[in-house]
């Protein structure tokens, strides 16, 4: 601390508590700063009329709700620190079935909305395949010319549709975990 800089309000405060390692630099410029010394002043007088305040009593629980309060005042109990693991197991499982659904259930979906075209698995495993080898004959021949996708296009309704029933599986499986906790 230099003498030009004046003393802050948190050195005067760690002043006051005798908290602070820099007490007799701070006597110091309290000594030849007359603004400093009016305000530790000032302070001591705030701390001296906060202790002679008498104590009150409450005179109602913080935890009784009054008719204009939006809810009362409750302490919640504290979370557990870690899920138990019939919990943790019950989602993992859950996220397995929802994949496999998915995956199961997009044929059947599809099929079920005659106008929509999509190609079976093998033939999008197929084109995936064909691109792959295209792109390592390209990267072999160290050609850096960009280097087009055709990837093969899903009807965003199927998509959709499928997604939509995943999610009600979900929901459901939820629903049913969550039923007897409460």
């Amino acid at each position: 601390m230099h003498l030009a800089d004046h003393v802050t309000d948190v050195q005067l405060n760690e002043y006051l508590d005798n908290e602070t390692a820099e007490r007799a630099e701070i006597e110091m410029h309290l000594s030849s700063c007359d603004e400093c010394a009016a305000r530790l002043s000032t302070l001591q007088n705030v701390f001296t009329e906060l202790d002679s305040l008498p104590e009150l009593a409450l005179t109602k629980s913080l935890s009784e709700a009054s008719p204009w309060d939006a809810a009362p005042f409750t302490p919640r109990p504290s979370l557990p620190a870690q899920l138990p693991k019939f919990l943790t197991l019950t989602a993992i499982l859950q996220t397995a079935f929802a994949i496999v659904a998915a995956v199961i259930a997009a044929p059947f979906m599809a099929s079920l909305l005659p106008i929509l075209e999509m190609p079976s698995f093998a033939t999008m495993f197929i084109n995936l395949q064909s691109q792959w080898v295209a792109l390592l004959d390209q990267l072999s021949t160290f050609h850096f010319q960009p280097v087009t996708f055709n990837l093969p296009t899903l009807e965003m309704t199927s998509l959709l549709f499928t997604l939509a029933g995943v999610s009600v599986l979900w929901i459901l499986g939820n629903g049913l975990l969550l039923r007897n906790q409460r």
